[in-house]
Formats: structure tokens, C-alpha cells, sequence
């Protein structure tokens, strides 16, 4: 397809039927597996935080536990129910992928292999779990398509979709930013300047920052909480930028990464490519940013899909210079190989007892940390049972940990009100004056328990029945009594963002 071509089809979203298939077959799979072990901590803290609900968290701004809180409310209390979205998230950035391959100048057969260049990717992993990097993965694969259009030359208008996605993006994560500095960054070093000649490109920056705003004030009332976060994230740059390589061989596919590697090359150096060639400066300059900064590894990795779309070209020339069969075969072999591996790692397919038996737990902290949520409400709900009925009326329930909390307020039954000092959690205390038994689950934070009560005394120990290694497993279930001041002055101490 030539620049021209692609100019007069900026909403067409016709895509080879096989590629529909790949993102369809990729739904199923996901759904599939999606409810097999159970929450992450994480899923159960959108759920709750959205069903209070605000314009920001301390943690991430509003939109993501506001859709998993209405997906609780529409399809009940169950993994599948928070999943379903993640996984249509997923599908569509195979779509996506496939757009940007089209509007690259790919052939139908580059979409087929960018679509499923990107199933079998990390983009699966994400595709598993509520989380807030799938809309933000959603979101820098389809500002990279308008953007991948507009420097193809289309209406300057497109600018305004832009900003509309820039700044519902925004309500769900702020890494955006690091795609907007890689954008500005790629526009001037490519000296691209008739791309924002106009008035629609800064329309986009108005539009971006007026949808940005609600969190921005919330932010700025409450002491920019995130920015503490993004400090105490940075206290581990060391470690981020040590997972920077590994993440980026596993999330563009072990046995397939050679793809987004070509695909790179390919919008960096190709003459047919020169169209967008500030596309290819931007994402590794967002990645610098990442890696400068002390973010986590994957903030920038949502610029993988025109990489893979990119690549998608290479492969199809490759397989058009001849012995395509034997090149198909491949390359085939190399994506089931990749999908099978991520699916592996990264998904509840093995039975529990088989998967708790296995090195997995120790290889990837998601996992295990979805594993024996419902036994670890019950050890809780027998603590609380075998209080005395005069302490089971003034009884109060504190964590350590949001996840904790969580678990208890979507799983448990019968329980006293549940807090924790913990990121958000800490904005929805103290507990009531009256409320002076404490039932503390999980480690102490701060790890003196005597600043606060008089007494506490360890009366169960968590254990999810398979012998699972997670954040959860061997802690301790205590009964405090004693309150050695208020909870209205003992709340500021008790407060963590982590």
C-alpha cells in the first residue's frame, strides 16, 4: 500500500477474515483459563476501590477500578467476571496490530503474521489478569495506528481522536507520558513538522489535558500521592532496569522476538519506512525515559505492537524471496513454540497440585499470588467465630496489605468492617472509636504491633492447602486488645503507599 492509498482510508477497519479468527481463538483461550485458580490481589483492590468511588487512588487514577467494580456488579463476584474485559482488550490489540501492519504498507498475509506475531506474545499474559497495564497496552497500540496514519498523511483531524484517547488513557495510567515524550521527541529528530502545522495537533494536547484534569485536581488535593508511589517504584531502579532485556525477550515472544527486532531495524533504516520513521525514534526514547526515571520494565513496552507490525513486513518479504513453505513452517513452529511457552509461564494451565509441585511459583509472583484466596477468608472467618460474642461486637479487622483487605471484603462472610493502612485503604478509615478487638492479618506494618495495642497474641497461621509459596502463605492471624490511643490519632502511623 502506498502513503497515498493509506491517506484515503483513515477509519477503515478491514482486516484479512484469518486475522479475526487469531483475535477471536485468542478471547476463547483466555476465557478459557480465566477463572482456574482465582483473584490476584490486585484484581479483588480495583473491585473495592471502585465501589468507592473518586476521581483518583493513591495507587493509579480512576477508570480501571471503576470497569472492574461494574463488572463485579454485572457478571458477580467471580475471576471470569473481571476477565472478560482484559481478554476483549487483548483481542482488539491483535486487531490493532494488524491495522498498523496494513497501514505500514503490509499485504494481507504481513496483518495474518502481525496478528499472530502479537497472540502469542506477551500480550497474552496481560490478556489474563484485570489490571491497569491492558487499557494502557489498548491505548499506545491504538494511538501508534492514528499516529502511523497521520504521518501516512491522513486528515489532520485524526489529531483529535488523538487526544480524546490520550486522555481517557490518562484516567487509566499516566505512563502515557512516556509515549507522548517519545512522540515529541521522534516528530523533531525525524523533522516532521507538517504533522503539527496545524491546529488540530495542540486541539489534541487541550483535549488530553481537560479529560486528564478530574485526576490532576483529586492528585493535587490529596498531596500527589502517586508521586510518592513513582518515588518508592524508583527505589528499586536497580532491579527495574535489570528486568528491562528479560522482559522485552518474553513480551515480543521467546522463539519470535526477532520479529519486533526486525520490525525496529526496518522503521529505523528502511527507505520504505521513511514515512515513519519517527514512529521508530519513539519508542526507544520512551524506553530511555523508563530506564532514566527507575520505572518499572514493562511502563514503555505497549510500543512492541508497531514494532511487530513492523516486523510482520520483514517476515513477508522473507517468505516472498522464496522456499516460503519451508520459511512458513518456521516461523509457525517459532509462534506455536512461543505461545505455548508464555501460556506455560503465564497462565492456570496445570492442574494446582501440579503447578504447586513445580519451580513455577519461584518464577513468576503473579500466579502463585491467585492461589488460595477463599481458604485464607476462612481461616479469618474461624478467627473471628471463636472470639467471645462481647469481643465479636467490638471487633475490627486490619491488614497489612490492600490485597488482604480485599479478600476479605469481596470472599468473607460474617466479618466484622475490614481496613488496612495500605495505599487507598488508608483513605477509607479509621475504624469507629467503638471498634476496639483487632483481628490483624499479615505481617505488622509498621513491624511494632506495641505502639498500638497493649496485647496481641497469634491464634492461626494462613495456609492455602497445596503448599503454594505466596505473599500470603505462613502469615499470621492475630487478636489485638488494648487500643493505647485512638484510632483517629493512631491512623497517620499505620499509613503505607507501596
Amino acid at each position: 500500500m502506498t502513503v497515498s492509498e493509506s491517506r484515503g482510508r483513515t477509519w477503515s477497519l478491514a482486516v484479512p477474515w484469518l486475522v479475526v479468527v487469531v483475535a477471536g481463538l485468542t478471547v476463547a483461550l483466555l476465557l478459557a483459563f480465566s477463572g482456574a485458580y482465582g483473584f490476584l490481589g490486585d484484581e479483588m483492590y480495583f473491585v473495592v476501590a471502585g465501589r468507592h468511588p473518586a476521581f483518583g487512588y493513591v495507587d493509579q487514577p480512576p477508570l480501571t477500578p471503576l470497569l472492574s467494580a461494574a463488572s463485579v456488579a454485572l457478571l458477580g463476584v467471580s475471576p471470569t467476571a473481571v476477565r472478560v474485559l482484559p481478554a476483549l482488550e487483548t483481542a482488539l490489540i491483535v486487531v490493532l496490530v494488524a491495522l498498523i501492519s496494513r497501514d505500514l504498507g503490509g499485504s494481507r498475509r504481513a496483518q495474518f503474521l502481525a496478528a499472530v506475531t502479537a497472540a502469542v506474545s506477551g500480550y497474552l499474559a496481560a490478556g489474563h489478569m484485570d489490571t491497569t497495564t491492558g487499557l494502557d497496552l489498548v491505548a499506545w497500540a491504538f494511538i501508534l495506528w492514528l499516529m502511523v496514519r497521520l504521518l501516512a498523511g491522513a486528515d489532520r483531524r485524526l489529531w483529535l481522536v488523538v487526544g480524546l484517547t490520550a486522555g481517557i488513557g490518562l484516567q487509566n495510567k499516566d505512563t502515557l507520558l512516556f509515549l507522548a515524550a517519545g512522540l515529541a521527541l521522534g516528530l523533531l529528530v525525524a523533522r516532521r513538522w507538517d504533522v503539527v502545522r496545524s491546529v488540530w495537533p495542540w486541539a489534541a494536547v487541550g483535549i488530553a489535558l481537560l479529560l486528564w484534569a478530574p485526576n490532576l485536581v483529586w492528585q493535587a488535593a490529596n498531596g500527589w500521592p502517586q508521586l510518592t508511589m513513582a518515588s518508592r517504584i524508583a527505589g528499586y531502579a536497580a532491579d527495574n532496569r535489570a528486568q528491562i532485556l528479560p522482559l522485552l525477550w518474553l513480551f515480543t515472544g521467546p522463539l519470535l522476538f526477532a520479529v519486533s527486532l526486525a520490525g525496529s531495524v526496518w522503521l529505523l533504516r528502511s527507505r520504505d519506512a521513511v514515512p515513519w520513521r519517527a514512529i521508530g525514534i519513539a519508542g526507544p526514547v520512551a524506553l530511555a525515559f523508563v530506564v532514566v526515571t527507575g520505572g518499572k520494565a514493562y511502563y514503555a513496552i505497549g510500543s512492541a505492537a508497531v514494532f511487530m507490525a513492523a516486523g510482520s513486513i520483514v517476515i513477508d518479504r522473507w517468505l516472498a524471496r522464496g522456499h516460503a513453505r519451508l520459511k512458513g513452517s518456521i516461523f509457525a513452529v517459532a509462534a506455536v513454540v512461543s505461545g505455548l511457552f508464555l501460556a506455560f509461564l503465564t497462565l492456570p494451565v496445570l492442574p494446582v497440585a501440579t503447578y504447586a509441585a513445580s519451580t513455577l511459583p519461584a518464577t513468576v509472583p503473579d500466579t502463585p499470588n491467585q492461589i488460595g484466596w477463599p481458604t485464607f477468608a476462612s481461616t479469618v472467618e474461624g478467627v473471628v467465630a471463636a472470639l467471645p460474642a462481647d469481643e465479636r461486637a467490638r471487633a475490627v479487622i486490619l491488614t497489612n496489605d490492600y490485597s488482604e483487605a480485599s479478600a476479605l471484603d469481596l470472599l468473607g462472610s460474617g466479618l466484622p468492617p475490614v481496613y488496612s493502612g495500605h495505599n487507598s485503604y488508608w483513605s477509607w478509615g479509621p475504624p469507629p472509636p467503638r471498634r476496639t478487638v483487632v483481628v490483624h492479618v499479615g505481617d505488622w506494618r509498621p513491624t511494632d504491633w506495641s505502639r498500638f495495642f497493649v496485647g496481641c497474641h497469634d491464634v492461626a497461621r494462613i495456609d492455602n492447602g497445596v503448599g503454594v509459596p505466596n505473599g500470603e502463605q505462613g502469615k499470621a492471624v492475630s487478636v489485638c486488645t488494648g487500643l493505647r490511643s485512638s484510632w483517629t490519632a493512631m491512623w497517620p502511623g499505620l499509613r503505607t503507599i507501596s
